[in-house]
């Protein structure tokens, strides 16, 4: 399977590039609820923990939160993922579910997700299905992004699309700290979260620092 999109992508450099022209639509078009899970289409790798945190500290942004995301590779393409964050305006909310990359070569990785979110007012959210991709740039950059359904539980509403787009810096002075850090990278990226109609003002900044541990 691998063998058969891999020669598919390898003829045209472009494809590379419609998951991104997919998310600018989103962006221009749709009503975004909720931010997803995690945000780029690579696996931790099989016995692999990754933890990715973003800080508001003392609540500096409005619209911001602090947020952990832990991911364990099963193998080198599937992952379960959990997540916990709070808002600034004390929402809580956790995440469970599994991530599976069903694609990679050494441009382009993209995957599949599936999961569940509850928030501290009893509220239940499927999101699926789920895009995530990670285009590759030289000098160890690279982009991350994520498409992702969100339906409430309860009611089967439709609750929109997740849109996130970020940018991938490598730290690898961090990997000399501990030899079980394997990989390091610090993300900025904007994201879509708001019911209403799309607006500059309206596409909020985030960041995150990634780290990969081995057992």
């Amino acid at each position: 399977m691998h063998k058969k999109y891999k020669s598919i992508f390898q003829k045209n450099r472009l494809y590379y590039f419609l998951i991104i022209l997919a998310q600018l639509h989103f962006f221009l078009n749709e009503k975004v609820l909720a931010s997803g899970a995690y945000d780029k289409g690579t696996a931790t790798g099989k016995n692999r923990f990754e933890l990715s945190i973003t800080l508001n500290p003392y609540n500096l942004m409005p619209y911001g939160q602090n947020y952990a995301v832990l991911s364990y590779g099963i193998n080198e393409y599937t992952d379960i993922v959990t997540y916990y964050s709070k808002h600034q305006n004390g929402t809580k909310s956790q995440y469970i579910g599994g991530f599976f990359q069903f694609f990679k070569n050494d441009k382009v990785d993209f995957a599949t997700a599936f999961g569940l979110r509850n928030t501290n007012s009893n509220k239940n959210d499927i999101f699926f299905p789920q895009i995530l991709y990670t285009y590759k740039l030289s000098n160890q950059l690279s982009i991350g992004g994520s498409i992702v359904k969100v339906l409430e539980l309860d009611s089967k509403a439709d609750m929109g699309n997740a849109v996130d787009l970020s940018l991938y810096f490598p730290l690898n002075r961090l990997k000399n700290i501990n030899d079980n850090i394997k990989d390091a990278f610090f993300s900025v990226g904007v994201f879509k979260n708001t019911q209403a109609d799309i607006l500059k003002d309206e596409l909020y900044f985030h960041y995150s620092i990634d780290i990969i541990f081995s057992k």
